[in-house]
Protein backbone atom coordinates (compact mmCIF):
# COMPACT_ATOMS: atom_id res chain seq x y z
CA UNK A 1 0.00 0.00 0.00
CA UNK A 2 1.44 3.61 -0.83
CA UNK A 3 -0.38 6.81 -0.14
CA UNK A 4 -1.56 8.23 -3.27
CA UNK A 5 -1.99 11.75 -4.70
CA UNK A 6 -5.07 13.59 -5.66
CA UNK A 7 -5.23 16.25 -7.88
CA UNK A 8 -8.13 18.83 -8.96
CA UNK A 9 -7.40 19.37 -12.99
CA UNK A 10 -10.16 20.02 -15.97
CA UNK A 11 -9.35 23.84 -15.70
CA UNK A 12 -10.94 26.75 -14.23
CA UNK A 13 -14.10 26.09 -16.07
CA UNK A 14 -14.75 23.75 -13.53
CA UNK A 15 -15.15 25.99 -10.81
CA UNK A 16 -16.94 28.74 -12.85
CA UNK A 17 -19.55 27.05 -14.10
CA UNK A 18 -19.68 25.64 -10.04
CA UNK A 19 -20.47 28.78 -9.03
CA UNK A 20 -22.58 29.75 -11.73
CA UNK A 21 -25.14 27.05 -10.65
CA UNK A 22 -24.60 27.92 -7.09
CA UNK A 23 -25.23 31.36 -7.81
CA UNK A 24 -28.60 29.85 -9.91
CA UNK A 25 -29.90 28.09 -7.34
CA UNK A 26 -29.19 30.00 -4.23
CA UNK A 27 -30.69 32.93 -6.27
CA UNK A 28 -34.10 31.56 -7.54
CA UNK A 29 -34.44 29.51 -4.33
CA UNK A 30 -34.16 32.36 -2.48
CA UNK A 31 -36.79 34.04 -4.50
CA UNK A 32 -38.96 31.40 -4.32
CA UNK A 33 -39.15 31.15 -0.27
CA UNK A 34 -40.26 34.64 -0.44
CA UNK A 35 -42.70 33.87 -2.71
CA UNK A 36 -44.64 31.53 -0.63
CA UNK A 37 -44.87 34.90 2.08
CA UNK A 38 -47.24 35.99 -0.51
CA UNK A 39 -48.97 32.83 -1.64
CA UNK A 40 -53.03 33.24 -1.62
CA UNK A 41 -53.19 29.61 -1.08
CA UNK A 42 -51.49 26.77 0.78
CA UNK A 43 -51.04 25.06 -2.23
CA UNK A 44 -49.48 27.45 -4.00
CA UNK A 45 -47.24 28.11 -0.47
CA UNK A 46 -46.38 24.09 -0.55
CA UNK A 47 -45.26 24.71 -4.41
CA UNK A 48 -43.42 27.88 -3.65
CA UNK A 49 -41.63 26.21 -0.80
CA UNK A 50 -40.68 22.80 -2.89
CA UNK A 51 -39.27 24.91 -5.53
CA UNK A 52 -37.35 26.98 -3.04
CA UNK A 53 -35.72 24.11 -1.57
CA UNK A 54 -35.23 21.57 -4.75
CA UNK A 55 -33.47 24.79 -6.39
CA UNK A 56 -31.25 25.74 -2.29
CA UNK A 57 -30.81 22.32 -1.59
CA UNK A 58 -30.29 20.60 -5.01
CA UNK A 59 -29.12 23.23 -7.92
CA UNK A 60 -27.29 25.51 -5.21
CA UNK A 61 -25.42 23.16 -2.91
CA UNK A 62 -25.36 19.55 -4.37
CA UNK A 63 -24.89 19.91 -8.19
CA UNK A 64 -22.04 22.98 -7.42
CA UNK A 65 -20.21 20.02 -4.85
CA UNK A 66 -20.72 17.10 -7.75
CA UNK A 67 -19.81 19.98 -10.83
CA UNK A 68 -16.28 20.23 -8.45
CA UNK A 69 -15.92 16.40 -8.36
CA UNK A 70 -15.21 15.76 -12.46
CA UNK A 71 -11.64 17.57 -11.36
CA UNK A 72 -11.06 14.95 -9.20
CA UNK A 73 -8.29 12.73 -9.62
CA UNK A 74 -6.03 9.89 -7.57
CA UNK A 75 -2.71 9.24 -8.97
CA UNK A 76 -2.42 5.40 -9.65
CA UNK A 77 -6.13 4.55 -9.32
CA UNK A 78 -9.43 4.91 -11.16
CA UNK A 79 -12.49 6.70 -9.08
CA UNK A 80 -16.24 5.65 -9.31
CA UNK A 81 -19.02 6.77 -7.41
CA UNK A 82 -21.58 4.75 -5.48
CA UNK A 83 -25.07 5.66 -6.37
CA UNK A 84 -26.45 4.90 -3.36
CA UNK A 85 -24.70 7.47 -1.41
CA UNK A 86 -24.83 9.55 -4.53
CA UNK A 87 -28.79 9.39 -4.05
CA UNK A 88 -28.34 10.14 -0.27
CA UNK A 89 -26.13 13.15 -1.13
CA UNK A 90 -28.63 14.86 -3.18
CA UNK A 91 -31.69 13.92 -0.79
CA UNK A 92 -29.99 15.32 2.63
CA UNK A 93 -29.45 18.75 1.18
CA UNK A 94 -32.70 19.17 0.17
CA UNK A 95 -34.76 17.68 2.59
CA UNK A 96 -32.72 19.48 4.94
CA UNK A 97 -33.83 22.95 2.99
CA UNK A 98 -37.49 22.31 2.78
CA UNK A 99 -37.34 21.83 6.82
CA UNK A 100 -35.49 24.85 6.92
CA UNK A 101 -38.03 26.38 5.14
CA UNK A 102 -40.37 25.70 6.85
CA UNK A 103 -38.94 26.67 9.84
CA UNK A 104 -38.79 30.35 8.88
CA UNK A 105 -41.77 30.42 6.84
CA UNK A 106 -44.60 29.03 8.61
CA UNK A 107 -48.58 29.12 7.70
CA UNK A 108 -49.74 32.14 7.98
CA UNK A 109 -52.76 30.04 9.49
CA UNK A 110 -50.17 29.23 12.08
CA UNK A 111 -50.07 30.77 15.93
CA UNK A 112 -46.53 33.16 15.51
CA UNK A 113 -45.57 35.42 18.61
CA UNK A 114 -43.89 38.33 17.95
CA UNK A 115 -40.99 38.12 20.63
CA UNK A 116 -38.51 39.19 19.16
CA UNK A 117 -36.49 35.81 21.22
CA UNK A 118 -38.78 33.52 18.84
CA UNK A 119 -38.09 35.18 15.75
CA UNK A 120 -34.45 34.79 16.50
CA UNK A 121 -34.39 31.41 17.35
CA UNK A 122 -36.57 30.62 14.23
CA UNK A 123 -33.88 31.81 12.04
CA UNK A 124 -31.10 30.45 14.17
CA UNK A 125 -32.73 26.78 14.01
CA UNK A 126 -33.24 27.12 10.26
CA UNK A 127 -29.80 28.15 9.46
CA UNK A 128 -28.18 25.29 12.18
CA UNK A 129 -31.10 22.70 10.36
CA UNK A 130 -29.62 23.92 6.75
CA UNK A 131 -25.60 23.92 8.01
CA UNK A 132 -26.83 20.16 9.10
CA UNK A 133 -27.81 19.28 5.44
CA UNK A 134 -24.65 20.72 3.33
CA UNK A 135 -22.58 18.76 5.79
CA UNK A 136 -23.91 15.77 5.57
CA UNK A 137 -24.62 16.49 1.68
CA UNK A 138 -20.81 16.71 1.91
CA UNK A 139 -20.14 13.78 3.91
CA UNK A 140 -21.99 11.73 1.70
CA UNK A 141 -19.99 12.79 -1.27
CA UNK A 142 -17.02 11.79 -0.24
CA UNK A 143 -18.61 8.83 1.32
CA UNK A 144 -19.59 7.74 -2.56
CA UNK A 145 -15.86 8.02 -3.87
CA UNK A 146 -14.23 4.58 -4.49
CA UNK A 147 -10.83 3.77 -5.08
CA UNK A 148 -8.20 1.00 -5.07
CA UNK A 149 -7.80 1.84 -1.55
CA UNK A 150 -9.17 3.93 1.25
CA UNK A 151 -10.31 7.79 1.32
CA UNK A 152 -10.25 9.45 5.19
CA UNK A 153 -10.89 12.72 6.08
CA UNK A 154 -8.56 15.27 7.29
CA UNK A 155 -9.96 16.88 10.61
CA UNK A 156 -8.92 20.18 10.12
CA UNK A 157 -10.57 20.70 6.74
CA UNK A 158 -13.06 18.79 7.41
CA UNK A 159 -14.00 20.94 10.24
CA UNK A 160 -13.27 24.30 8.60
CA UNK A 161 -15.53 22.66 5.18
CA UNK A 162 -18.38 22.52 8.25
CA UNK A 163 -18.23 26.18 9.66
CA UNK A 164 -18.32 27.14 6.13
CA UNK A 165 -21.56 24.72 5.24
CA UNK A 166 -23.41 26.59 8.47
CA UNK A 167 -22.07 30.07 6.81
CA UNK A 168 -23.77 29.04 3.98
CA UNK A 169 -26.81 28.05 5.78
CA UNK A 170 -27.10 31.49 7.60
CA UNK A 171 -26.44 33.65 4.60
CA UNK A 172 -29.58 31.65 2.29
CA UNK A 173 -31.62 32.04 5.26
CA UNK A 174 -30.49 35.89 6.16
CA UNK A 175 -31.36 35.90 2.32
CA UNK A 176 -34.68 34.91 2.78
CA UNK A 177 -36.20 36.81 5.91
CA UNK A 178 -34.52 39.73 5.86
CA UNK A 179 -32.89 41.11 2.51
CA UNK A 180 -35.72 43.50 0.76
CA UNK A 181 -33.88 44.72 -2.13
CA UNK A 182 -33.47 42.55 -5.39
CA UNK A 183 -29.94 43.94 -5.89
CA UNK A 184 -29.20 43.03 -2.50
CA UNK A 185 -29.85 39.64 -2.83
CA UNK A 186 -28.12 39.36 -6.29
CA UNK A 187 -24.87 40.04 -3.99
CA UNK A 188 -25.75 38.30 -1.45
CA UNK A 189 -26.47 34.69 -3.63
CA UNK A 190 -23.04 35.69 -5.42
CA UNK A 191 -21.40 35.42 -1.52
CA UNK A 192 -23.15 32.59 -0.85
CA UNK A 193 -21.92 30.66 -4.45
CA UNK A 194 -18.68 31.54 -3.56
CA UNK A 195 -19.30 29.47 0.06
CA UNK A 196 -20.48 27.04 -1.58
CA UNK A 197 -17.78 26.33 -3.90
CA UNK A 198 -14.76 26.88 -1.03
CA UNK A 199 -16.70 24.57 1.40
CA UNK A 200 -16.20 22.23 -1.40
CA UNK A 201 -12.68 22.82 -2.31
CA UNK A 202 -11.94 22.98 1.71
CA UNK A 203 -13.10 19.85 2.43
CA UNK A 204 -11.50 17.62 -0.21
CA UNK A 205 -8.15 19.45 -0.16
CA UNK A 206 -8.32 18.23 3.39
CA UNK A 207 -8.63 14.49 2.32
CA UNK A 208 -6.24 11.54 2.08
CA UNK A 209 -5.77 8.59 0.04
CA UNK A 210 -4.09 5.12 0.30
CA UNK A 211 -3.80 2.99 -2.48
CA UNK A 212 -3.71 -0.28 -2.54
CA UNK A 213 -2.92 -1.80 -6.61
CA UNK A 214 -3.45 -5.56 -5.29
CA UNK A 215 -7.39 -4.27 -3.88
CA UNK A 216 -10.18 -4.66 -6.32
CA UNK A 217 -11.23 -2.47 -8.81
CA UNK A 218 -13.61 -0.18 -7.20
CA UNK A 219 -17.20 -0.30 -8.66
CA UNK A 220 -19.72 2.24 -9.14
CA UNK A 221 -20.10 4.86 -11.97
CA UNK A 222 -17.95 7.31 -13.73
CA UNK A 223 -18.72 10.93 -12.17
CA UNK A 224 -20.13 12.35 -15.94
CA UNK A 225 -22.55 8.82 -15.83
CA UNK A 226 -24.60 10.84 -13.12
CA UNK A 227 -23.51 14.66 -13.71
CA UNK A 228 -24.52 14.43 -17.34
CA UNK A 229 -28.06 13.54 -16.94
CA UNK A 230 -28.85 15.31 -13.91
CA UNK A 231 -27.26 18.42 -15.09
CA UNK A 232 -29.46 18.66 -18.04
CA UNK A 233 -32.37 17.70 -16.17
CA UNK A 234 -31.59 20.52 -13.57
CA UNK A 235 -31.48 22.96 -16.26
CA UNK A 236 -34.83 21.90 -17.35
CA UNK A 237 -36.30 21.92 -13.90
CA UNK A 238 -34.58 25.04 -12.99
CA UNK A 239 -36.57 26.77 -15.62
CA UNK A 240 -40.09 26.38 -14.02
CA UNK A 241 -39.54 28.60 -10.80
CA UNK A 242 -38.17 30.94 -13.29
CA UNK A 243 -40.66 31.36 -15.48
CA UNK A 244 -43.57 31.06 -12.49
CA UNK A 245 -41.77 34.22 -10.86
CA UNK A 246 -41.20 35.94 -14.09
CA UNK A 247 -45.00 35.92 -14.90
CA UNK A 248 -46.51 36.05 -11.45
CA UNK A 249 -47.24 39.60 -10.67
CA UNK A 250 -45.16 41.97 -8.53
CA UNK A 251 -46.00 42.21 -4.94
CA UNK A 252 -45.71 45.52 -4.73
CA UNK A 253 -47.67 46.20 -7.44
CA UNK A 254 -50.42 43.66 -6.25
CA UNK A 255 -50.50 45.70 -3.17
CA UNK A 256 -51.10 49.18 -4.98
CA UNK A 257 -53.78 47.29 -7.29
CA UNK A 258 -55.97 46.10 -4.18
CA UNK A 259 -55.40 49.57 -2.60
CA UNK A 260 -56.82 50.70 -5.89
CA UNK A 261 -59.57 48.41 -6.10
CA UNK A 262 -60.66 48.85 -2.50
CA UNK A 263 -60.53 52.78 -3.41
CA UNK A 264 -63.00 52.51 -6.07
CA UNK A 265 -65.45 50.12 -4.23
CA UNK A 266 -65.44 52.68 -1.90
CA UNK A 267 -65.91 55.59 -4.19
CA UNK A 268 -68.98 53.60 -5.93
CA UNK A 269 -70.12 53.15 -2.14
CA UNK A 270 -70.27 56.79 -1.15
CA UNK A 271 -71.57 57.72 -4.70
CA UNK A 272 -74.36 55.18 -4.24
CA UNK A 273 -75.14 56.60 -0.40
CA UNK A 274 -75.25 59.98 -2.01
CA UNK A 275 -77.59 59.29 -4.68
CA UNK A 276 -79.68 57.39 -2.04
CA UNK A 277 -79.68 60.70 0.41
CA UNK A 278 -80.49 62.80 -3.04
CA UNK A 279 -83.54 60.75 -3.29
Amino acid sequence: MSDGFQQFSMGTWVIGLAMVMAFIGVFVGVASARKAETAQTSRQRTMWLAWGALSIGGIGAWLPHYIAMVGFEVYSSMVRYDILWIVISLVVPVAAAAGALLIVSPPSTKHRRSNASVEIGRLAAGAALLGVGLVGMHLSIVYSIGIQGSVDFGPALTVAAGLIGFLVGAGVIWSVTSLHSRAVRLAAAMAVAVAVVAMHYTGMVGLSVTVDPTAARPGGLEVFSILFPVFVLAMLLITIPITALLMAPDRVAAEFELEADMLAAESRAAESRAAESRV
